[in-house]
């Protein structure tokens, strides 16, 4: 059969596609910034139909309804990796689960039986077909291939919004059992000036129609959802995370850590570097600046990396593997324009969480830097990225431990953990004597490298607990100082 008559068999409504999901199936949401819209609220409309569903998902990006009280009876709610804004909430009220592994692991568990999850059901966006009958899985491949691969049935909704890029991110017609066509909402500049007309106060319209200007036209729709459930101070604390905005007053300290790993990238290297504060800002700060025939291998990314692939910076020349290519599992970090000229761009490939994130992948490129952002570090070198407060949770590790690893397993390879000194405007410091009781440590003492805050860096590998504390101390926030050397003389001396 021509997968053209195959594609039209299985075309099919919403409230159609999702009949084949029963009660006791687990049902996966692909994607993230990009998952499906109608599908999942299709099966969220048959809830009293259904009992016992589990719900796998990967840093959600919209509440269907499965999260909220009252649906614990029926839906368990599974979150993979990353937490992300909208779920952060649930899981701290316990309506939704974390599974604390990185993406590598989390593909890894498929090899045990006693401990895989199977996927009866596969919800997913996809890109209309090419002429062979290919769907693209788009720049936000995550684990949507592996999650395909192992389900029993899969429901894709075709989005013309979703682009092809290159790398190894697609899926045949003849592989899936459902096809529904829905496109993204397309908001203009003067439908978003319309939509925002009437919000209050003047400051909050201000912020998000600025930022909403920021994005593509199809991106709106979701993050305008979120903005208008924020006040002012909300807004801007996304905006941060996202890297739409500079965290205000904190431009001499990112560009004092950007100084900082400057001084650790030598020309040649290969890297990978986080979304969020500092590390999202880097690049705009001038942490590469002067480094030439730089490849790429990350997760994801942050602003003005792209444009080091476009400025020829970033070559990927001495990378062993996919060479002259930047590789990534997400475009999730770019700026709209940025995204728009990696997508069909030969120099961009984009590979599964479990290719990505694999240690051993990493490790085959010769230095290889990675760089993420800690929320907090103990004086043996313990590194928090996920909670505060003791216990609350920001973040999952995402592909950060598997990063860190992977990057002091290469050949001339550096772990970079960046963070400021201080938060709460300047009332906590990042670095800590011990973690109080909640706290988690996403890269252990023994995987510590470089610790770079504004204040320099501290170099921690084959150092002991006496040593790292004062490399530590002598990058934290001169205010906390000498209490930590009080702490340290009490852990660490006779």
């Amino acid at each position: 059969m021509d997968w053209r008559e195959d594609y039209k068999q299985k075309l099919t409504a919403p409230e159609e596609a999702v009949k084949i999901v029963k009660s006791g199936d687990r049902v996966a949401v692909g994607g993230s910034i990009d998952e499906p819209e109608v599908l999942p609220a299709a099966l969220w409309d048959r809830r009293d139909e259904l009992n016992d569903m589990k719900i796998y998902q990967l840093c959600p990006m919209k509440d269907y309804g499965w999260g909220q009280p009252g649906a614990e009876g029926k839906f368990e709610v599974e979150v993979i990796g990353f937490i992300g804004p909208i779920s952060r909430g649930r899981a701290n009220e316990h309506r939704i689960s974390l599974i604390p592994n990185g993406w590598y692991f989390s593909a890894k568990a498929d090899e045990r039986a006693k401990e895989k999850k199977d996927i009866d059901v596969f919800l997913v966006r996809v890109s209309p077909p090419n002429d062979r009958g290919f769907f693209c899985f788009g720049s936000e491949l995550w684990l949507k291939k592996d999650w395909a691969a192992k389900a029993k049935r899969v429901i894709v909704e075709v989005d013309k919004n979703i682009p092809w890029v290159y790398g190894d991110g697609w899926i045949h017609v003849t592989q899936v059992h459902g096809i529904v066509e829905h496109d993204m909402p397309v908001m203009t500049d003067e439908d978003l000036r319309a939509r925002v007309a009437n919000i209050e106060p003047p400051e909050k319209k201000e912020k998000i129609l600025t930022f909403c200007l920021d994005l593509l036209p199809h991106q709106r729709q979701l993050l305008l959802g979120f903005f208008e459930m924020m006040d002012v101070n909300g807004i801007d604390s996304f905006a941060e995370t996202i890297g739409l905005i500079v965290p205000k007053g904190q431009e001499k300290i990112m560009e004092a850590v950007a100084g900082y790993v400057n001084e650790l990238m030598k020309d040649g290297d290969c890297f990978q570097i986080g979304q969020g504060s500092p590390s999202g800002f880097l690049p705009r700060f001038g942490a590469f600046a002067g480094k030439s025939d730089l490849g790429y291998h990350a997760e994801m990314t942050a602003r003005g990396v792209c444009t080091m692939v476009k400025d020829g910076q970033i070559t990927g020349k001495y990378k062993n593997i996919n060479k002259g290519k930047a590789v990534f599992n997400s475009f999730a970090g770019m700026s709209p324009l940025e995204a728009v000229y990696a997508s069909d761009n030969p120099l961009f490939e984009v590979y599964s969480a479990s290719y990505v994130t694999d240690p051993k992948v990493i490790a085959m490129n010769d230095n290889m830097v990675a760089i993420n952002n800690g929320l907090s570090v103990d004086l043996t070198g313990q590194i928090n990225s996920e909670v505060i407060f003791g216990g609350v949770l920001v973040n999952g590790p995402g592909g950060q431990p598997d990063s860190q690893l992977g990057a002091i397993m290469s050949k001339g390879g550096r772990g970079i953990t960046v963070m400021r000194s201080a938060v709460m405007g300047g009332t906590i410091s990042s670095i800590v004597a011990q973690f109080e009781p909640g706290t988690v440590a996403t890269v252990g003492r023994h995987y510590a490298d470089y610790i770079v805050t504004e204040y320099g860096i501290a170099r921690l590998m084959n150092k002991n607990f006496r040593d790292r504390a004062n490399e530590l101390i002598a990058v934290a926030h001169p205010d906390f100082r000498a209490d930590l050397k009080k702490e340290a003389q009490r852990l660490f001396w006779p």
